[in-house]
C-alpha cells in the first residue's frame, strides 16, 4: 500500500450547530497542517479548571477536500488517524463513515463506498472534550494523519508481525506473520518475498514463499528466517533492521510495506528481574504525558524526538506512558535512542473519574483499543511491557479484577512475546473502606485534596494503610492477573512483599522521585 501524509490543507473552527450550515454570521474556519491542538489556541480563562491548564473545553470541527483520481476505483482507500481527541466522528461526503471514541488510540476509516471518482470530496471529523480527563488533553486532530492507497490484494493494515524467538551465539530466528488480503473476485496465487535488511541497506537474509488466497478472506503466510552474525537491540546499542515485503502476482508487483524492528530476548523471573539478551537491565524510568509542552498537545515527531534525547541524556532508560497509548512518533525514537517503554492503556476501566471520561465507553470498547494499542507496538523493540490500567479503583475487588483479567488476557493473546502490568493504587484500591477507619479516628482524609495530594500529606499514616493486611489481600487477585505488579506510591511496601509474594515480581510504576530507590 502507498502511504502519504493527509496532514496539509484542514480547515478548523467550532462545531457549527444542527442548522449552523445556514447561520450567516458564523466565524471562518481556520487552515491548518495537522497534528493540531484546537484546545491550545483558546485563551486561558481565570476560573478554568486546573487539571485542564485553564482552557476552556469545546466542541471543533475540522474539514478537507481532496481530489480522488478515477483509476482508484479499482483501488483500496483507507485513511488513517493516529489520534483524535475526543469522542470523534467523521464524516465523507456528508455521510456517517466511523466513530472512536477514545482520544488516544490509532484508527483507520474505510473511505471507498463513500468516495466520488474523479471529483474533489469533502472529509469532516467532530471532537469534543468535555470533563473527561484529569489532565491536559489538547483537542482535534493532534496526532498525524495519512491516506493509504492499496490494491485489491494487499498486506493488511498492521499485517506484518516480526518476533526474534531464538537468538544464540553468532544466529537469530527472524520470524515473519504477514496477512495478505484479497478483496478481488477469484482466487489469487502470490509470490511473497520477505527480506531483512541491516542498517547498512545490505540484504542479510531473506525468503520466498507462495500464497495463495481466496476472494474476500486473508490468508497468513508465517516465515522463519534465520540471521547470522545479528546485531542485537539493547539501551546502549539500538540495533534496527528493516523487514521488506514485496507480494507478487502473474510478475507484477502488487504491494509492498517495510517494517522497521529489532532483534532482541526479554526474560523476567522473581531472580534476576528483567533481561534483555540475557543481561540484567535496572529500569530508571520517567512517566510523561503526551504533551509537547508550549505546542500543547500536536504531535510533531520531531518534538517527541526531542523528548527522548533530553530524557536519555538525563539518565533515563525507561518511559511510561502516563496514562494513555504512546505515539508512533514517541515510539520510533525510543527504538532508534534506546529507550525502553511501558505503554499504557487506560486511566480508568468502568468507573469515572470525571464526569465524561473514557468509562463510559470501556464496556463497549475496551477490546478494539487494546487491540490498536498492540498493533501499534507489535513490532518495536523498545515496548518491553503493557500496563491495564493506571489507579483503577476496581483493582481492590474481586468482580473488578476480572476487568483486568480480561484485558491481560486479551493482550497475549495478540502478543505473547511481552509482559503485562497493572498501575496499582493501594489508597485507591481501599479507598471504599477508608471512612470506616477514618470514623475510628485512625486519620483524616480532606474531601477536597487529589488522590496523590492526599497521599503525599498523610505521611506515616499512608505507609500504615499501604502495608495493611486490608491492601495485601484487596489487591491479590488484580496483581495475580498479571506478570508484573505495579506499585504506585508503595516503596514501603517492596521488602515486605520480596518476603511474603517471592514470586511477585514489582515495578515501581509511579512514585515519588526522592523515594525512588530500591
Amino acid at each position: 500500500m502507498i502511504k502519504t501524509s493527509f496532514n496539509a490543507d484542514w480547515l478548523v473552527g467550532p462545531k457549527p450547530s444542527y442548522f449552523g450550515e445556514i447561520d450567516t454570521d458564523k466565524k471562518p474556519h481556520k487552515l491548518v497542517t495537522l497534528p493540531h491542538d484546537a484546545m491550545w489556541e483558546k485563551e486561558r480563562l481565570k476560573d478554568g479548571s486546573p487539571s485542564i491548564a485553564c482552557y476552556p473545553e469545546g466542541e471543533y470541527e475540522y474539514k478537507k477536500s481532496f481530489f480522488v483520481p478515477e483509476e482508484y476505483r479499482n483501488k483500496r482507500v483507507t485513511i488513517e488517524f493516529e489520534g483524535v481527541y475526543n469522542q470523534a466522528m467523521v464524516y465523507i461526503n456528508g455521510d456517517f463513515a466511523c466513530q472512536h471514541p477514545f482520544g488516544y488510540s490509532n484508527f483507520y476509516v474505510k473511505a471507498d463506498r463513500f468516495l466520488k471518482y474523479g471529483q474533489e470530496n469533502e472529509i469532516r471529523v467532530i471532537a469534543n472534550n468535555y470533563k473527561d480527563s484529569r489532565w491536559y488533553t489538547g483537542a482535534g486532530i493532534y496526532r498525524n494523519t495519512k491516506l493509504i492507497v492499496g490494491n485489491l490484494t494487499h498486506i493488511a493494515l498492521d499485517g506484518v508481525k516480526i518476533t526474534t524467538p531464538e537468538i544464540s551465539d553468532g544466529r537469530a530466528v527472524v520470524k515473519v506473520a504477514t496477512v495478505i488480503e484479497n478483496e478481488g473476485l477469484s482466487t489469487l496465487t502470490a509470490q511473497v518475498l520477505t527480506e531483512i535488511i541491516d542498517a547498512d541497506g545490505t540484504v542479510v537474509a531473506s525468503d520466498l514463499a507462495p500464497v495463495t488466497t481466496f476472494a474476500g478472506e486473508p490468508a497468513t503466510l508465517r516465515q522463519s528466517i534465520l540471521v547470522k552474525s545479528p546485531k542485537l537491540w539493547n539501551v546502549d546499542e539500538p540495533n534496527l533492521y528493516t523487514c521488506r515485503t514485496t507480494i507478487k502476482a502473474d510478475e507484477e508487483e502488487v504491494d509492498q510495506e517495510s517494517t522497521t524492528f529489532g532483534i532482541r530476548s526479554l526474560t523476567l523471573d522473581a531472580d534476576q528481574g528483567l533481561c534483555i539478551n540475557g543481561k540484567v537491565v535496572k529500569l530508571r524510568g520517567a512517566c510523561i504525558h503526551h504533551d509537547n509542552g508550549v505546542i500543547g498537545a500536536a504531535t510533531i515527531d520531531r518534538a517527541d524526538e526531542r523528548r527522548v534525547e533530553i530524557l536519555k541524556h538525563a539518565g533515563f532508560n525507561a518511559l511510561r506512558s502516563a496514562h494513555h497509548p504512546m505515539s508512533k512518533a514517541l515510539l520510533d525514537a525510543c527504538d532508534r535512542l534506546g529507550m525502553l517503554v511501558m505503554d499504557e492503556s487506560f486511566d480508568m476501566w468502568s468507573s469515572t473519574k470525571t464526569e465524561y471520561d473514557y468509562a463510559l465507553s470501556f464496556p463497549v470498547w475496551w477490546e478494539k483499543d487494546v487491540q490498536a494499542m498492540v498493533d501499534k507496538d507489535f513490532n518495536h523493540p523498545s515496548v518491553i511491557m503493557y500496563s491495564i490500567g493506571n489507579e483503577i479503583p476496581e483493582t481492590g475487588s474481586s468482580i473488578g479484577s476480572m476487568w483486568g483479567r480480561k484485558i491481560a488476557e486479551k493482550i497475549h493473546s495478540l502478543d505473547p512475546t511481552r509482559f503485562t502490568t497493572n498501575s496499582v493504587n493501594f489508597l485507591l484500591a481501599v479507598m471504599k473502606e477508608l471512612p470506616k477507619m477514618a470514623d475510628a479516628g485512625h486519620f483524616n482524609i480532606s474531601e477536597d485534596s487529589g488522590i496523590n495530594t492526599t497521599m503525599n500529606n498523610l505521611g506515616d499514616i499512608l505507609s500504615a494503610i499501604v502495608n495493611s493486611e486490608l491492601c495485601t489481600t484487596q489487591t491479590a487477585e488484580s496483581f495475580a492477573c498479571v506478570d508484573i505488579a505495579g506499585y504506585n506510591y508503595a516503596e514501603s511496601r517492596y521488602l515486605k512483599d520480596i518476603e511474603q509474594f517471592p514470586n511477585r515480581i514489582i515495578v515501581g510504576s509511579e512514585t515519588f522521585p526522592k523515594k525512588n530507590r530500591c
